[in-house]
């Protein structure tokens, strides 16, 4: 009755908004404020309000008002994102975009690729939110401009660029389950070169990661150190050059598996380490007044070490090399196209299993765009990849959108085809692996309307999605190896409505509905079928700022287990005590719903904590 309930008030509302006639509330002729930020996981310089593809950009204010530490938990209440996470703090999160698989979702910092070679996923247990400017969520397939894993779509992490005179801080936070972080950090601008730079430690005693209602008692702690810089230097009039960094170091207590139990997690004493770095030095000039070229050469490393109690010891290393040219040229009034190439060199080294391998692959890409005057837009795109160890393979996108200024209304629409490149794990690990691997592969297709009313007051949308997955890779219990067996499908409805009340007042809503099911019409792994997110906040003479919100997600499968629904409360709270010294406030979970994300795994119960930032 829950689902339905929530499910049927959004899209009442939504429907509702939508239809209603836009002349009847602001007369004949209303602009329409476009954002100014331009996606650059788009690689074009559109904007998010003119991107025919579903796009959610968080910006540095909204990261602010949040109070959340990590990137996974921002990202719980975006829309069409699904985060699960096995334990407290420090413990492995993976998202879901669209019902595709956590390996099917491309994750860049600074435009260096993330992924984990040997299994294709992305842990984003341990990174925070220092430093980052900007989120940039693309759903769908983007395998044209970014290749192999990009089928439910891109998440790109944007670290801040320093502006204005040089200006530092320092922050504390302390509350429930024994946590504790510090941050220091400092940003600016020196004539033509600019820095940002944070560093931060946090400690928690963290809770079990195995369910207490179980009757497992042990807390499993987490503690990491992070540093993240970004220094810039202009040249040339136009030119720019950057070193961009990010280093990790943590280590966590987890739990062990007894498979003789049902759920079967239960008290351990295993242990963690995990060491990660992503550098990037991206030059960018225009060479011409219609041409502008920017070369990114990257490189990201992960370590993990872990000692379990129920498997053997292991060291795993994950390492990419990239190089990618990007060349942007307008071609008149009304024409752009980016042309690029891409090349990338993957290793993944499992010591203990003897496993060493690369994999080198190679891309090349074009999308052209046709704009007129923000009101008409068309774009197509092909991209070529070639691997060296399965088939190449032909991506395209063609997407378009229709903005009628007069009404606020803007109607758009996207096909696509994506793939996810088999790992080095399911090519090459000994003895439960298939060198015959090919990628799986993905067709999808959106339609949506996006509709502003009373001068950009109220904005909402509601967009359809369908994806068609073949050739899953699968692990067949029968033969102990991956092998491209199945077949998945994932539609459902987007909907979001954000609507300023008063001039220090908002509400925001957002709802995903996802029917994400296998051939046999069986939900896949993990996947919740309804998530909706509401928050109220309020600003009060940019002294006093508060924040109320509440998340609902539906049952999920996991195989043979299940977990049940939940709702949560959480509240935020931030009071400028002097022009350089704020004071914050946040309860989660207020209501102690004693929830799973994932069956067996324990999750926070109601916590609290507080803190001050002193800028100087």
């Amino acid at each position: 009755m829950q689902t339905k309930f929530y499910s049927s008030s959004i899209s009442i509302l939504t429907a509702t908004l939508l239809f209603f006639h836009p002349a009847m509330l602001f007369g004949d002729e209303t602009s329409v404020d476009l954002d100014p930020i331009e996606v650059k996981a788009s690689r074009s310089t559109l904007s998010a309000k003119n991107l025919p593809s579903s796009v959610t950009v968080i910006t540095q204010e909204q990261i602010k008002r949040s109070q959340y530490l990590q990137v996974e938990d921002i990202l719980r209440q975006t829309l069409g994102a699904d985060v699960v996470q096995n334990g407290p703090m420090g413990s492995v999160a993976t998202v879901f975009l669209r019902g595709a698989g956590s390996s099917s979702t491309l994750v860049m910092i600074d435009g260096i690729q993330v992924n984990a070679n040997t299994t294709g996923a992305f842990n984003f247990s341990n990174i925070t939110l220092d430093n980052i400017e900007r989120i940039e969520i693309l759903r769908g397939a983007q395998s044209t401009l970014w290749g192999a894993d990009a089928v439910g779509g891109v998440i790109n992490i944007i670290t801040k660029k320093g502006r204005g005179a040089p200006s530092h801080f320092a922050s504390f936070e302390g509350g429930s389950f024994s946590t504790f972080k510090e941050t220091l950090g400092s940003s600016g601008a020196l004539g033509d070169a600019d820095y940002s730079f944070t560093a931060s430690r946090i400690d928690s005693g963290g809770f079990s990661a195995a369910n207490k209602k179980n009757g497992n008692t042990e807390k499993d702690g987490y503690e990491a150190t992070n540093l993240s810089g970004r220094l810039g230097y202009n040249f040339l009039n136009d030119g720019r050059i950057e070193f961009i960094g990010r280093y990790t170091k943590s280590r966590l207590d987890f739990d062990k598996f007894d498979f003789s139990v049902s759920p079967p997690l239960v008290d351990g004493s295993d242990k963690s380490a995990n060491e990660q770095f992503y550098i990037a030095v991206p030059i960018q000039k225009s060479l011409a007044e219609w041409w502008d070229v920017k070369l990114n050469l990257n490189t990201s490393y992960d370590k993990l070490e872990s000692i379990s109690s129920t498997f053997p010891p292991s060291h795993i290393f994950n390492r990419t090399y990239t190089a990618d040219l990007q060349n942007n040229l307008k071609l008149g009034e009304f024409f752009s196209t980016v042309v690029g190439m891409e090349f990338q060199s993957l290793n993944g080294n499992n010591v203990e299993q003897g496993l060493s391998r690369n994999i080198d692959q190679q891309g090349y890409f074009m999308q052209t765009q046709f704009n007129y005057r923000n009101r008409f837009i068309l774009t197509g795109g092909f991209r070529e990849n070639l691997n060296s160890v399965f088939k190449d393979k032909l991506t395209y996108k063609f997407e378009g959108a229709y903005r009628f200024i007069e009404s606020g209304t803007r109607i758009r629409a996207v096909g696509a085809t994506g793939f996810r490149a088999p790992t080095i794990n399911d090519l090459f690990f000994p003895n439960f692996s298939n060198p015959n691997l090919q990628p799986e592969e993905s067709k999808n297709w959106e339609v949506g309307i996006d509709q502003t009313l009373f001068g950009g007051r109220l904005v909402l949308g509601i967009t359809w999605f369908d994806s068609h997955f073949n050739n899953l890779i699968q692990f067949d219990t029968q033969t102990f190896r991956p092998e491209n067996v199945g077949k998945a499908r994932a539609n459902g409805l987007e909907s979001f409505v954000n609507f300023q009340l008063t001039d220090n007042l908002d509400l925001s809503l957002n709802h995903t509905w996802d029917q994400a099911v296998n051939g046999e019409g069986s939900p896949l792994r993990r996947r919740a079928k309804h998530k909706l997110n509401a928050s109220l906040h309020h600003n009060w003479r940019n002294k006093l700022d508060s924040l109320v919100s509440v998340s609902y997600k539906s049952r999920i499968r996991d195989g043979a287990l299940s977990a049940a629904g939940f709702t949560l409360f959480r509240a935020v709270l931030s009071y400028r005590l002097l022009d350089n010294l704020k004071i914050t406030a946040r309860g989660e979970n207020l209501f102690d719903d004693a929830h799973e994300e994932i069956p067996g795994f324990g999750t926070a119960g109601v916590s609290g904590y507080a803190g001050l930032t002193y800028n100087f």
